[in-house]
């Protein structure tokens, strides 16, 4: 009796004018497990990111109508959670540094390994998941922060609040935020303050991991976070958590202790 796969589908955006090669690399990343949908030209790949679904797009710089970056732009403005990939020709690594400006995660030169390409997109759509899990953990634990909440809160982040299977890099800084919560909580039904504190403590850990995972790039972990770059900045500032340290940690090859 063939067992059914519970390996989870990956549904991916080609977008590339050059049928050949279209063909070609939709065919490796199908054999890589992936599920492939492709478009031509730039539009025709811009509409059917409107429909939605899709777990990373990969899209070539130059395109006969739209070009690379604005189809980086519409992807990550509908959907920041989905990694975009451009890939370019030889000598336009200052097209490719701008799509990042925009929002794409990475970028390809062509000619290039598919096998590596793989590896990529698998690394980001895991890193993107996490981060939708640890964003859906946070909103829950602040929408449902309220006296008379305290237990069923604390429940929620014992089972893990997020539903995932397996834990990511975030769902391990949300356990440590669970044990924070659980400890602050216990006896104070009848003092506020430690709520706050409880509170404070998890978005301390949450923007401590975003920063780790990024190496201390703000803009990186506030586009992991869905918010504005001064907001994030905003909220490095009120929490008292200096990027810096992140930085040097991640020069170093070490971790910054979080």
């Amino acid at each position: 009796m063939t067992m059914p796969s519970t390996k989870p589908v990956r549904r991916l955006l080609l977008i590339d004018d050059e049928e050949s090669l279209r063909y070609a690399v939709a065919k490796s990343l199908k054999k890589a497990g992936f599920v492939v949908d492709t478009a031509s030209t730039g539009r025709e790949g811009v509409d059917k990111l409107r429909r939605g679904g899709f777990d990373a797009v990969v899209t070539d710089m130059k395109l006969p109508d739209l070009s690379g970056l604005d189809v980086v732009a519409f992807a990550t403005e509908t959907d920041p959670d989905v990694p975009v990939f451009v890939v370019t020709g030889f000598g336009t690594v200052d097209s490719a540094m701008e799509a990042m400006r925009r929002g794409a995660r990475n970028f390809v030169q062509k000619p290039f390994d598919v096998a590596a390409l793989v590896g990529m997109l698998e690394k980001e759509i895991a890193e993107a998941k996490s981060s939708k899990e640890a964003r859906t953990l946070r909103a829950k634990v602040e929408r449902r922060f309220a006296p008379d909440r305290y237990v069923d809160v604390d429940g929620e982040l014992k089972r893990g609040g997020t539903g995932a299977s397996a834990p990511g890099p975030a769902s391990v800084a949300s356990t440590a935020s669970a044990a924070s919560l659980s400890d602050a909580m216990s006896g104070a039904s009848e003092e506020p303050l430690q709520l706050r504190a409880a509170q404070r403590r998890f978005e301390v850990r949450y923007v401590e991991d975003l920063l780790s995972r990024t190496g201390g790039s703000v803009a990186g972990a506030a586009r992991l976070a869905g918010i504005s770059r001064p907001n994030f900045h905003k909220k490095l500032k009120n929490l008292g958590v200096d990027p810096e340290r992140f930085k040097s940690a991640h020069r170093r090859g070490k971790s910054a202790g979080i």
